[in-house]
């Protein structure tokens, strides 16, 4: 059994939809964010059409990241399952909420 760690990276002008779940067996998310972005300059200089979406928030959005879960895995299939169902139950937290402002007063609906 390995230790799988979710890392939520989030665009942080359309969070609620826009987010990517990296999936590592590395300790550190500060370190796993540093590789990525090591390997983001790596990619520009030498692939071209690749495309790997950890390296699209990185590169062209204001972002931020954390660890999201933890948990371990007998492989990667079973993490990267995980990693679905964790995004799904995410996009579903984000975006069952919705504020609105009517008239200066706060009200909240649920869909």
């Amino acid at each position: 059994m390995k230790t799988y760690r979710f890392i939520k990276i989030s665009n942080n002008n359309n969070p609620a939809q826009d987010f990517y779940i990296d999936i590592t067996i590395m300790k550190s998310v500060k370190l796993r964010m540093s590789i990525l972005k090591s390997q983001l300059k790596k990619y520009r200089e030498s692939f071209e059409g690749l495309y790997r979406p950890a390296w699209y928030y990185i590169e062209t959005c204001d972002y931020s990241y954390y660890q999201l879960d933890k948990q371990d895995f007998s492989n990667y299939n079973e993490a990267k399952e995980h990693s679905i169902k964790l995004y799904n139950l995410e996009f579903e937290r984000m975006n069952a909420v919705k504020h609105q402002f009517n008239n200066n007063k706060f009200i909240m609906t649920i869909d």
